[in-house]
């Protein structure tokens, strides 16, 4: 019988950091209602596929052909070894290495082999951050961490620099996760700290103002016309420079803000290492950029999400 132990074994053994398992069920009524209340309110900003599939996110057992009926939900640290030269336009650390999407996915799809390799029976499917799966909800069932004030999921040991990889299965496994409560307490610095109130209560994130959104999914997902007025209503005006912020794609201020990430491991992973010309590109250095350069620079990154003209108009809304 497939076990926890088994699981968080070879999920060590493929490179993650940490590996819970939680059984799959309908999402609780309270927080599917919520997720639903995120998006009358328009919260998701541009980001319209969040409106999709409701019926799978409601149950993530519809996920898999089969019927899934556990969830493997990994954590990766990219906590960085070193940091930008705070003098030059920032790139959010998450973006620092490759693409995480891929070389999480690849990850699982290494854990999923391993797990068949002495299950042949079993049927998997990997997900990074790209279905209607609430992956945070799902790591703190898998006993991984809890949800922090600013939405992130928070480990002890690895703070909320970490990407969540989940890989469905069809065969039930007991789960011996034990629920983490709130180690947050009275701490409010990650609301403090956001440079444009983009934090609300309880989690909750208007994406509309969030720096991360502004300066990387616009550009990939951006508002409808008609929804322009909404935007100004929310705060977002087109022209507004929060410039002490410093960020070009991204941001981290949240979780600079929160102190368990000060205790958090570092990230050993030479995937997230930082790509070198990210500690020397200037302002000017982005705005003269070339589309080959961008091309050849960011090849594997995610930054080529923001394209090349998205980088060069944020650092245009940026005073440094």
């Amino acid at each position: 019988m497939l076990t926890p132990d088994f699981i968080r074994s070879a999920a060590g053994s493929v490179g993650f950091d940490a590996c819970g398992v939680a059984a799959l069920d309908e999402l609780p009524e309270d927080l599917l209602r919520s997720f639903c209340e995120w998006l009358r309110r328009g919260y998701h900003a541009g980001m319209r596929y969040m409106e999709r599939h409701l019926q799978k996110r409601a149950d993530p057992r519809l996920l898999l052909k089969s019927g899934a009926r556990t969830a493997a939900v990994t954590l990766l640290s990219y906590k960085p070894q070193r940091r930008q030269p705070l003098h030059l336009p920032q790139v959010s650390c998450y973006a620092y290495g490759l693409d995480y999407h891929s070389v999480v996915k690849q990850k699982l799809r290494s854990l999923l082999a391993a797990l068949q390799a002495e299950y042949p029976a079993l049927q998997g499917r990997a997900f990074v951050d790209t279905a209607p799966l609430q992956e945070r909800y799902l790591a703190a069932k898998a006993g991984l961490g809890w949800l922090g004030k600013n939405g992130m999921l928070i480990s002890r040991e690895l703070g909320s620099y970490t990407f969540i990889g989940v890989l469905l299965l069809s065969d039930e496994v007991k789960s011996d996760a034990q629920e983490q409560k709130s180690k947050c307490g009275a701490c409010s610095r990650c609301l403090s700290a956001c440079p444009t109130g983009a934090i609300l209560d309880n989690g909750v994130i208007n994406s509309r103002l969030c720096l991360s959104y502004g300066t990387i999914e616009k550009y990939s997902n951006p508002l409808p016309d008609n929804d322009a007025g909404a935007a100004r209503h929310a705060g977002a005006a087109k022209d507004e420079k929060p410039s002490a912020a410093g960020y070009i794609f991204g941001c981290d201020i949240c979780q600079e803000a929160c102190p368990w990430n000060r205790r958090a491991k570092v990230a050993a992973h030479g995937e997230m290492q930082m790509l070198p010309p990210l500690l020397t590109l200037t302002a000017a250095d982005w705005l003269a950029m070339q589309a080959d350069d961008f091309e050849k620079i960011f090849e594997r990154s995610p930054i080529r999400r923001a394209t090349l003209q998205g980088m060069k108009e944020n650092v245009r809304n940026f005073e440094f």
